[in-house]
């Protein structure tokens, strides 16, 4: 078990038969999964085959649709950033770094850091952006702006350290920004434990909008902007995972691809994708 006081209220967590192997909050009900990982186990999950084959089916493939993603939500985070060429942002999570090459041209500066050994190499030759390799807790920046969380906190280990951290480097008025599953979502609930975002080990904890927005003014921060948010997929991707993978019909999706009938993207939201932007106080 991960932890037996809840990182949101310290409530108590306990099983939950509903969600079988997660653990939920008896008072506020936070939910995170029953599974206890080392530093060396959580670093072994997000190797090579994390981005090409598992998670994903070819992260780099795939980069055209990463960075349109981005750019809707810097859009979104820029709302909340005044004078954003004066400012400092950091990324924790930022995998091959689309994100931050994206948002470089509107910052003074860009940085990130991630546990990916890979990504982050990619992101130094390729992209020739200062990215860290590592745990954010152990190399944090002298300073940031804007610090961002993009599908990475229901990855973490403690996440309320990192939240805490954060609340730490930023200065009053600093800016956090945060995407993640929504458990409190219709289509989470509805899905029950099928729910998509479910997937130990590497998803482990599972907020709703109420349980984020309690672990952030537990921080000193106050939430600025909260929303269901869509996110653009590569067609291609998601028939070879729907067809290949989950159905093993290799054929249907050959003639799809050779016919020239997947390569666009579609913008898709099921609302069980929350967006929070908070400032701290």
């Amino acid at each position: 078990m991960n932890n037996r006081f809840c990182l949101v209220c310290d409530g108590s967590m306990t099983a939950s038969s509903r969600l079988p192997g997660l653990l939920t909050c008896t008072t506020c009900s936070f939910v995170t999964a029953d599974i206890s990982l080392s530093d060396e186990e959580l670093t072994a999950l997000y190797g090579e085959d994390y981005y090409h084959g598992n998670e994903y089916r070819d992260y780099i493939a795939d980069r055209r649709t990463h960075e349109r993603h981005f750019r809707a939500r810097l859009r979104q985070l820029l709302e909340y950033v005044p004078n954003s060429q004066n400012k400092e942002l950091f990324e924790i999570g930022c995998a091959y770094g689309f994100f931050l090459s994206v948002a470089q041209p509107y910052f003074q500066s860009v940085s990130g850091i991630d546990i990916s050994l890979p990504a982050t190499e990619y992101a130094r030759a390729e992209l020739k952006l200062p990215v860290l390799t590592g745990d954010f807790l152990q190399k944090s920046p002298a300073r940031a702006d804007v610090i961002c969380l993009w599908d990475t906190i229901e990855h973490l280990k403690e996440p309320g350290e990192y939240i805490a951290r954060v609340g730490e480097l930023l200065q009053p008025g600093g800016i956090v920004a945060l995407t993640t599953g929504d458990i409190g979502s219709w289509i989470a609930k509805l899905r029950g434990p099928r729910w998509r975002q479910i997937h130990p080990p590497t998803h482990l904890h599972y907020f709703s909008r109420r349980t984020l927005t309690q672990l952030l003014v537990r921080h000193g921060f106050r939430v600025r902007y909260a929303a269901s948010e869509g996110q653009y997929r590569n067609v291609d991707t998601m028939a070879w995972i729907v067809l290949r993978i989950k159905h093993n019909q290799p054929g249907i999706y050959n003639v799809l691809k050779r016919a020239g009938v997947l390569d666009w993207d579609l913008y898709l939201n099921t609302y069980d994708i929350m967006y929070l932007v908070a400032e701290k106080i």
